[in-house]
């Protein structure tokens, strides 16, 4: 028993030394660190994007998911599909307006958080409610702010004297957009003010105070001195955020449904009305990766212009 023990412990030295020895490459050790990263992808990414690239091509529905190739045919059926089309149309206006009024509102909101005030820590955290508070809770106030009979935002446009009568605005094509673009921009401003004051934090004050010194402006300050610095930083956070609101559904969802009349659909909400609530599987796959391919060159855009900036 004394021998044999004896050679299992030999056994699991050498075995041991084998795998250290292995591991002692660079390139390998690597390829290990890396691997349950790839996993995930694969696993929980890789693999229902390859589903739906099957769905897109296929006649699947909720009722028969084990579906026969089709071609083109969903493609040629959402091309064909008024309400589709309007969806893409207001997928493009709600994400490029929103980016747009959280880029000035987010670079003001910075500003002022980096002044010194009473309180600062205070007005820090409370910014930060929309952004950490669950979106539901968020949709349902917003829904009853600006409910037509019991909304506070009319009481008060009333009371003020700027309009007669409030509008419906979730029952009326142009100021439902209207709401969901606010309740999304309310949503997603904490993070973008966040970000732009770390960022900005981050500029050396040396340099700011130089160009102040030779005459520059406060724009010109912005745009020649703190925004070349800060630009990893605000390409990242412009990806990550593009990407997110053109994907998602969840105010469009909670507060409108697409309505009225489907006018407010963006094309994640109406992927999920076709795909899931109507059963239509290959349609809503077909529907949901439509715009894959220009986040993709988006994205590769924003990333080569961000490694030009890094080796400049």
């Amino acid at each position: 028993m004394a021998e044999v023990a004896r050679t299992r412990s030999v056994g699991f030295r050498a075995t041991g030394g084998w795998i250290g020895h292995f591991l002692d490459s660079e390139k390998v050790f690597g390829y290990v660190l890396v691997a349950p990263a790839v996993a995930y992808i694969v696993l929980l990414v890789g693999y229902p994007f390859a589903i739906a690239l099957w769905f897109t091509v296929s006649n699947a529905t909720v009722a028969h998911p084990i579906a026969n190739f089709t071609g083109l045919t969903n493609l040629v059926a959402v091309l064909d599909d008024g309400i589709f089309r309007r969806a893409l149309i207001n997928t493009f206006i709600f994400t490029l307006t929103s980016q747009a009024l959280q880029m000035v509102l987010g670079t003001i909101l910075a500003f002022l958080l980096l002044r010194k005030f009473r309180g600062r820590r205070i007005a820090r955290a409370l910014i930060m409610i929309p952004f950490t508070i669950p979106i539901a809770i968020g949709a349902m106030a917003w829904t009853w702010m600006l409910n037509p009979t019991y909304s506070v935002i009319n009481w008060v446009l009333v009371h003020a004297g700027l309009l007669t009568q409030g509008p419906n605005w979730l029952g009326e094509e142009y100021p439902a957009m209207f709401s969901i673009i606010l309740v999304n921009v309310w949503r997603n401003l904490p993070f973008t003010a966040i970000v732009l004051t770390a960022g900005i934090s981050a500029v050396p004050q040396e340099i700011i105070e130089a160009a102040s010194l030779d005459g520059a402006s406060w724009l010109v300050r912005w745009r020649k001195v703190m925004v070349p610095i800060i630009a990893p930083i605000l390409y990242i956070a412009l990806l990550f955020s593009l990407v997110f609101t053109f994907t998602d559904m969840t105010v469009v969802w909670l507060m409108t449904r697409g309505n009225p009349v489907d006018a407010t659909h963006v094309i994640a909400s109406y992927a999920f009305q076709t795909g899931v609530v109507a059963g239509s599987l290959g349609r809503g796959a077909t529907m949901s990766l439509f715009l894959f391919p220009v986040m993709l060159v988006g994205a590769i855009v924003i990333l080569r212009n961000l490694k030009a900036r890094t080796l400049d």
